[in-house]
Formats: structure tokens, C-alpha cells, sequence
């Protein structure tokens, strides 16, 4: 199951009526509050990269990233986003993907963060995955890939038959 939430597109009467649902229930009142600490610890999570820390992010990370990428890799990977992108200017989360059992990783719960970002040679959305562990979320993976917008089309010619 995969349920995607950008809270840039809820328009405010939608917001309105979502805040509604979370007072009127519980249970989803507590997976806003758990998806609240998923950006929190996504956000944190990838300013370490920002600041040097990418040990720190590698050793912070969940088992099925540490089993999946050596802390030598992660240093590496990460070393080269940096010198390819340069110093962050901003960053904002965007997007939120839920999925449960998704293939290729341990059953349980996940949140895949999207972030935009710009960088000083470009812009750029960066993914962190999360995974659910009672109640906090601990990163599990990170991708980062350059914007490219898509090409302005063509203007379109006037039909001189009409």
C-alpha cells in the first residue's frame, strides 16, 4: 500500500477538513504526530550532511542501510554529491510517500521524504527513506539527484486555414 502526501497541494478548506478528521480520531491523530517526527528527523538527519557529519549520518542510519552501504561508500558517495553540487543555499521538504512492506527491505512501515533543494551549482530533490521503529523513524536511505526541468515547449503556430 502506497499513500502520498504533499502538503504544498492540500488547498486550505482540504487542510481544514483533514484537521477535522486528526481531532475527531485518534489513531490518526498519532500518525501525524509520528509524521511530524519523520521530517523532523529527515531534516535533521541530512544537515549533517551540510555540516561534514557524513559519519555521523552513516552510523545513525538504520541496519538495512548499514548492511546495503559501507560507511567507506556513504563517505565517498557523499563526498562526491558535495563537490558536485556545492554549499546548500535552502532546502525544503516537498513530498511525502508511505509504504508498508515495500520488496527488497524488512516488513514494517516507511516514509520516503522528499526534499528541494538548491545548491550552489543547482538544484536538486533529495529522497531520504524512513523506517518505522515503535514510535520514531530512523533513516534507511538517501538519494540525491540534480532538477532538470523539463524543456519549455514550443509555442504553438496559428493555423492560417482558419
Amino acid at each position: 500500500m502506497t499513500t502520498l502526501l504533499s502538503l504544498k497541494n492540500i488547498s486550505c478548506a482540504a487542510g481544514f477538513a483533514l484537521a477535522g478528521m486528526l481531532a475527531s480520531s485518534p489513531a490518526h491523530a498519532q500518525t501525524t504526530a509520528s509524521i511530524d517526527g519523520a521530517i523532523a528527523t529527515a531534516s535533521q538527519w541530512v544537515a549533517l550532511a551540510d555540516s561534514n557529519q557524513a559519519e555521523r549520518m552513516w552510523s545513525s542510519s538504520g541496519p538495512a542501510m548499514q548492511k546495503s552501504t559501507s560507511k567507506e561508500d556513504w563517505l565517498k558517495y557523499l563526498s562526491a554529491v558535495k563537490n558536485e553540487l556545492g554549499p546548500l543555499g535552502s532546502r525544503q521538504w516537498a513530498q511525502i510517500v508511505h509504504v508498508t512492506n515495500p520488496p527488497d527491505l524488512p516488513p514494517g512501515e516507511y516514509l520516503n521524504i522528499a526534499f528541494t533543494g538548491r545548491f550552489a551549482k543547482a538544484p536538486t530533490v533529495e529522497k531520504v527513506s524512513m523506517v518505522q521503529a515503535g514510535d520514531k523513524w530512523i533513516p534507511v536511505g538517501y538519494v540525491i539527484t540534480k532538477f532538470e526541468p523539463a524543456a519549455a515547449a514550443a509555442p504553438a503556430t496559428a493555423d492560417p486555414k482558419k
